[in-house]
């Protein structure tokens, strides 16, 4: 599936988001610059236990825990995700769940559930669009992400993104298990 080569992997992850039908996130419609439900998904483990239309989640192994809409609709996306982590992501980093964005033009913000470092990759054709991150110590710091993993613990640092051109992508893999 994928090569190890950095670009050539995000091209391939690219490919195969493009596949997947996402959902409008109206819950965080709040951050987003437009003031629409941005086009966001998230892929792996939820604590909620049905969704909207109250039918049961599926459960994963971890108890009170259940697989997300997008890995239940597209189980094969895992071994993408996971040879990705393997390929590109630190070695002792691991992983519960992946926020799929498209063309988000997220505000300032925390977030809310991630514990410990999130891990971000921006693909798609697109130019500039950095993750602006805000520092402890008072600077800042404009993240190339395109085809570059950067990470960064987002439930203690503000974080948003810069003005872009094109179609613009991220995957965010962070976990939310304790």
């Amino acid at each position: 599936m994928l090569t190890g080569d950095l670009d050539c992997d995000c091209e391939i992850l690219l490919e195969q988001v493009k596949k997947m039908k996402l959902h409008k996130a109206t819950n965080r419609k709040p951050l987003n610059s437009e003031g629409k439900a941005p086009t966001s998904d998230v892929y792996g483990l939820t604590t909620w236990q049905r969704y909207s239309n109250l039918k049961s989640r599926e459960k994963s192994e971890y108890p009170g825990w259940y697989l997300t809409k997008l890995k239940t609709q597209y189980p094969d996306f895992q071994q993408y995700l996971d040879e990705f982590s393997y390929y590109h992501l630190p070695e002792d980093f691991k992983w519960t769940s992946v926020v799929i964005n498209k063309n988000f033009k997220c505000l300032r913000h925390k977030d809310a559930s991630n514990v410990g470092t999130s891990w971000i990759v921006g693909i798609g054709d697109y130019k500039n669009g950095e993750t602006i991150v805000e520092n402890k110590n008072g600077t800042t710091t404009f993240h190339k992400i395109r085809h570059n993993p950067v990470g960064f613990n987002g439930s203690e640092l503000y974080h948003y993104v810069a003005p872009w051109q094109g179609e613009r992508w991220t995957l965010v893999f962070y976990n939310n298990l304790n």
